[in-house]
């Protein structure tokens, strides 16, 4: 059945069709507005809203990713698969322009509603959002169906979601990425990360003296309870995740341990050479030892934050540009500890195996907790992340409101397994160990209140972004 010639039939009507769809109501004669030029209509522009908000998403200089088209075929094969197998469930049976020209109206919905969700930080926020959209498509589908046959079509909806949800596995596991731009790369990143031997040259000659004015800067601890130092490490300068995290981190142990100017951030990070001394295995040794001068190193306790991609052989990546750094092993790590005189130590490893770094800081008057169990990985150090798993399950989410520090790691390591189960990772089991010696001091000390780390995590995240 062809519509008559002219400018209300020929859009008017479908439009007002889609609308309709939209607000979940009723529309009759579907299969006559399916046409050809309808259908190529539709999908032309679900297609141009795809590629326009995904560039619009990217920011300014984004780069088109011309492999990735092939990810607007399998989209469009799945889409058109879908259509075949609902109209084919479907009793009576309907049209499959029919069905195709539902999905079709239901695509640019979807579109929006993805970059929307993509926009928010907070992960409970984008779980609701991701369940309402999903809800509103099987409402949708459910609407479109019962108009196409004049029925409620359960079986052609029910097959809809088991394909949906099937295809979204494969995705997950193939990490199929509706994703058609990059974002502009940054000046270092377009060099290749490197560093000209004149730089380089001065950042490593000028580290003592940076770490020695963050130090003579520190206030010492003229009271009787013990003081808290804090020295934040991001190994690894290639991803942003790692210098992100510990200046998160910085800021949520500062709020609940009132660490205040007590506290130094050794940091790698492509964007910016200049703000913190880098991160390096000789760097970290120099600054315990001249945080201990500031320290009672009987007394006061040291809080080190390591974050960096990790190995099962005990290292932890270090790396800077082209700036020729050396690994930092579990026997390094221990050793600059021993040499600062530090006694009392609390250790946060965020790392894959970190595991592998609890044997040999065991120590009655030491806390040491893990991101992962000595042989597992850990996940979320990509570049276009703020924060590890663990770093939001930990110093985002746990740390802020747990009354002690055994409570946020239980805490952060059940909303990791939850979250790891859910993605079907294979968990990562982070690890602890609690020092009888400075958990008794820390019981006695207890950490303060957390009303302003709230507020730290939503300002350090704000300023990521």
């Amino acid at each position: 059945m062809e519509l008559p010639s002219g400018p209300t039939s020929a859009s008017a009507r479908p439009l007002g069709a889609v609308l309709r769809l939209w607000a979940l109501r009723p529309v009759a004669d579907i299969p006559a507005l399916a046409t050809e030029r309808v259908l190529t209509l539709l999908g032309l522009t679900a297609l141009a809203l795809w590629v326009g908000l995904d560039g619009w998403r990217a920011g300014p200089g984004a780069r088109f990713e011309l492999w990735d088209t092939l990810t607007v075929s399998i989209f469009s094969l799945l889409l058109l698969a879908l259509a075949f197998l609902m109209a084919r469930v479907s009793r009576p049976r309907v049209p499959f322009r029919g069905a195709l020209f539902a999905l079709l109206a239901l695509a640019p919905p979807l579109i929006a509603g993805r970059l929307a969700i993509d926009a928010q930080a907070d992960e409970r926020v984008v779980q609701w959002a991701w369940a309402g959209c999903a809800l509103y498509a099987v409402a949708f589908a459910w609407r479109a169906m019962r108009s196409l046959a004049g029925a409620p079509q359960p079986a052609a909806v029910l097959a809809g979601v088991v394909t949906l949800g099937a295809f979204g596995s494969y995705c997950h596991i193939a990490e199929l990425s509706p994703t058609l731009w990059a974002p502009a790369d940054s000046q270092d990143e377009a060099s290749g990360g490197d560093i000209s031997p004149s730089v380089a040259e001065g950042l490593l000659f000028d580290q003592k003296d940076q770490i020695d004015e963050v130090v003579d800067r520190m206030t010492p601890n003229v009271g009787a309870a013990p003081a808290v130092f804090f020295v934040g490490f991001a190994g690894v300068a290639e991803q942003r995740v790692f210098a992100e995290e510990i200046k998160l981190a910085a800021q949520v142990v500062g709020d609940r341990f009132a660490v205040d100017d007590r506290r130094l951030l050794l940091i790698n990070d492509r964007r910016d050479l200049d703000s913190y001394p880098i991160a390096t295995a000789t760097g970290l040794d120099y600054a315990l030892r001249a945080l201990a001068g500031k320290m009672d190193p009987e007394r006061d306790i040291l809080f080190l934050a390591l974050s960096s991609h990790g190995s099962a052989d005990a290292e932890l990546s270090v790396s800077n540009g082209n700036l020729p750094l050396e690994q930092l092993t579990d026997d390094d790590l221990a050793q600059a500890l021993r040499d600062s005189g530090i006694k009392r130590r609390i250790i946060v490893v965020s790392a894959c195996y970190a595991g592998t770094f609890l044997k040999p800081l065991e120590d009655p008057d030491t806390i040491v907790i893990a991101a992962a169990a000595a042989d597992r990985t850990s996940f979320g150090c990509s570049d276009d992340r703020d924060m590890t798993y663990f770093g939001e399950a930990f110093y985002r989410d746990a740390l802020p409101g747990a009354r002690t520090l055994q409570e946020a790691f239980e805490r952060a390591r059940a909303a990791i397994a939850t979250r790891e189960k859910k993605e079907h990772e294979t968990p990562s089991e982070p690890q602890a160990f609690f020092g009888a010696a400075i958990t008794e001091v820390l019981a006695r000390n207890p950490m303060h209140s957390g009303r302003h780390a709230r507020n730290a995590v939503v300002v350090s995240l704000g300023a990521a972004r």
